[in-house]
């Protein structure tokens, strides 16, 4: 069986993110991990509560910026506790802040045990 072919260039990083179901206020977000972020999606260690198809709100802060992204984005698989993500209407000055920074950070190795983008689903 061949490895899947991933849309997007993916690296490991540690972020704070704030989370939250769509119909959730902000007050209601929780704050977690990042385990793995691409321009398509985002991983994070999420202890229950989200199933696949789960729509959520994140926000997250990528040095040296300031002003936390705001995204929308889709519980696309969960293995024990992570979560991956995909980013759900992405606007182009986000896109450009995620890829700024992933440019500035090496790529993680081939054949990752954390699948966020593997086929057609971003990641």
């Amino acid at each position: 069986m061949s490895s899947p072919v991933r849309r997007w260039k993916r690296v490991k990083v540690d972020i704070r993110v704030k989370l939250r179901r769509w119909e959730e206020a902000d007050s209601a977000a929780s704050v977690m991990r990042s385990f793995e972020l691409s321009e398509g999606g985002l991983s994070v260690f999420a202890p229950g509560g989200l199933d696949v198809g789960t729509f959520v709100m994140l926000a997250f802060t990528l040095p040296p910026e300031e002003k936390p992204l705001r995204i929308r984005a889709v519980v696309r698989n969960r293995r024990g506790f992570r979560c991956g993500l995909e980013f759900m209407d992405l606007p182009s000055a986000s896109r450009s802040e995620i890829a700024r920074y992933l440019g500035s950070l090496p790529v993680a190795e081939e054949g990752s045990a954390w699948d966020i983008g593997a086929g057609d689903s971003a990641g």
